[in-house]
């Protein structure tokens, strides 16, 4: 892990997200790159001072972003972490994903409000739109962590053959953090993908044949819906954080499509990893 982009509008859970933006940047030696998108006109860098003079409300946007993004750097010159703030107008997502290709992000965490009844929040709504789209594994953090320990892990999937990739990707960021307990999880909703416990059985042990060297244990969870299911299962294992894989998101057979990812993330309250990579193999 080498870039973390960790996307900010000065809110309370968006500094949670900082917070462990700057653990990750330490424990993996990276730069963290802080991203915030304000309301200025698409052409303001072709501007000329004149014209900027005009709008001394989208210039005033601008110097409180300045002021706030060098708090963030302040610290970051203490703590040794390599740092750079970026600055951007325009659509949120566009401009998010525009930085993600040109700093070549592989790692991004955020934070989230969630929504209460038809109550949306910027951040929370823009983490949604980030899951949907961006090809990249994003954390999502909606309180602040007492420790950046991941000791008891949920990791929730139909365990299909194309989800071998996103799961080899998550033992290969999990293992830094060495965890107590890998709990591999499928929720049976008796819909009308839901597949039969034994099938459902033997296709979690060739994930677990995977896990050498964990303790790693299987679980077939009956709940109303993928979501409150997992929720409930990580609530009752008392786990520290819970990992879906967001990629092949057409398949039908999936667990998660995007809309149960989305759900998971707006509605749990511990943290979730949404892994979504580019498509390249990786050697089992």
């Amino acid at each position: 892990m080498k870039n973390i982009l960790v996307p900010t509008d000065f809110s309370g859970c968006a500094e949670y997200a900082i917070d462990l933006g700057f653990a990750f940047a330490e424990f993996f030696d990276a730069t963290l790159h802080l991203f915030t998108s304000i309301d200025l006109p698409d052409d303001w860098d072709a501007m000329s001072e004149e014209e900027k003079s005009k709008l001394p409300e989208k210039q005033q946007l601008l110097e409180n972003a300045n002021v706030l993004l060098g708090e963030w750097r302040e610290r970051a010159n203490r703590e040794g972490i390599k740092f750079k703030t970026i600055i951007s107008g325009g659509k949120f997502l566009t401009a998010l994903q525009n930085q993600v290709t040109e700093n070549k992000i592989d790692f991004v965490v955020m934070g989230s409000h969630g929504i209460s009844g038809k109550q949306e929040y910027f951040i929370g709504s823009n983490t949604q739109k980030a899951i949907r789209k961006l090809h990249v594994p994003i954390f999502v953090v909606k309180n602040p962590l007492k420790q950046y320990a991941f000791k008891n892990v949920v990791f929730a999937s139909n365990f299909d053959a194309n989800e071998k990739e996103p799961f080899l990707k998550f033992l290969d960021f999990i293992k830094w953090f060495t965890p107590e307990t890998i709990h591999l999880l499928s929720i049976n909703t008796s819909g009308w993908f839901g597949q039969p416990s034994l099938l459902m059985n033997e296709a979690m042990k060739d994930f677990k044949k995977l896990c050498e060297g964990y303790n790693c244990k299987t679980h077939f969870y009956r709940d109303l819906s993928v979501d409150v299911g997992v929720r409930h299962f990580a609530k009752e294992v008392e786990a520290d954080l819970i990992v879906v894989s967001n990629q092949n998101r057409r398949s039908l057979k999936r667990i998660f499509s995007g809309s149960n990812v989305e759900a998971l993330v707006n509605h749990c309250e511990m943290p979730v990893l949404s892994l979504d990579f580019a498509d390249v193999p990786v050697e089992v």
